[in-house]
């Protein structure tokens, strides 16, 4: 299956001044970290591939002003591991990673040849869509059996970037999914990356699977984080996920944040 990189509902705007500047410099920035990092997965270590063009260019205005960018590691044509990194020019919070496990195995991430992230725990859990059909025969068929599952899921974050008290936000999905794929060899027979946004920044990741066997054919989702804050996702209202406000000093979480030197600090 083919990747829709960058998709979104918006035309892009051309940046131009004080915003193309940053965006430049912080391109810069990405190019020059995303060769330090190697992510294996399993007991056995096997490499995961970098897919070498970012899902997505993203911003935050609502945050500050920022420039990201979100790569996939992906093992048998499946996402397994999600990384952004981005710049936070103002407030000057500086270059920052988020790092997330995407796979039902433990995953090791090395930077610079020293272990830096070990997801010891899966950083999905699949779970049968309610009240879906079975996955159509046509790719184009699934795809619209996917947008129309994802329409069912909302997404809720409580923010406490610029509010200690936390200021709830409904967030918006993404129509176009990021990513699209299959992998035979995990039963994944047609599969989809949607995401929840503030501005164009990713919050929450929704997983649709078809997953496909001789004796069982059926959608499957999963969600995750791409935020420290507290998240409640529902499907028709129904609450059918919630993580707390995640800890920023533990690397042995399926979601991390650091803080990344930049090459004038190193």
């Amino acid at each position: 299956m083919g990747v829709a990189h960058g998709a979104t509902p918006d035309e892009p705007v051309e940046p131009s001044g004080r915003d193309a500047e940053e965006l430049s410099a912080t391109a810069q920035l990405i190019r020059a970290e995303l060769p330090r990092w190697k992510i294996a997965m399993g007991e056995d270590a096997a490499a995961l591939t970098l897919n070498p063009k970012p899902i997505l260019r993203w911003t935050n205005p609502a945050t500050g002003r920022m420039h990201g960018e979100i790569y996939l590691w992906t093992g048998d044509g499946r996402p397994e591991a999600v990384m952004s990194l981005y710049k936070v020019w103002e407030p000057a919070w500086g270059f920052s990673g988020e790092f997330l496990s995407l796979s039902p195995a433990t995953l090791v991430g090395e930077r610079s040849q020293t272990v830096a992230w070990r997801s010891d725990t899966p950083g999905i859990v699949f779970r049968d869509v309610p009240d879906a059909p079975p996955p159509a025969g046509a790719a184009p068929r699934r795809l619209q059996q996917m947008r129309s599952m994802a329409n069912d899921f909302t997404a809720v974050l409580i923010d406490y970037r610029q509010n200690s008290e936390g200021e709830r936000q409904s967030l918006r999905l993404l129509t176009n999914p990021l990513y699209r794929y299959s992998s035979p060899k995990n039963d994944v027979v047609d599969g989809a990356l949607f995401a929840f946004v503030v501005g164009t920044d990713v919050e929450v990741f929704l997983l649709l699977e078809a997953r496909g066997t001789k004796d069982v054919n059926r959608w499957q989702y999963a969600l995750a984080r791409l935020n420290s804050d507290e998240i409640a996702a529902f499907w028709k209202e129904q609450e059918v996920w919630r993580v707390d406000k995640a800890t920023f000093n533990e690397r042995n979480n399926p979601y991390v944040f650091m803080n990344l030197p930049e090459p004038a600090a190193q």
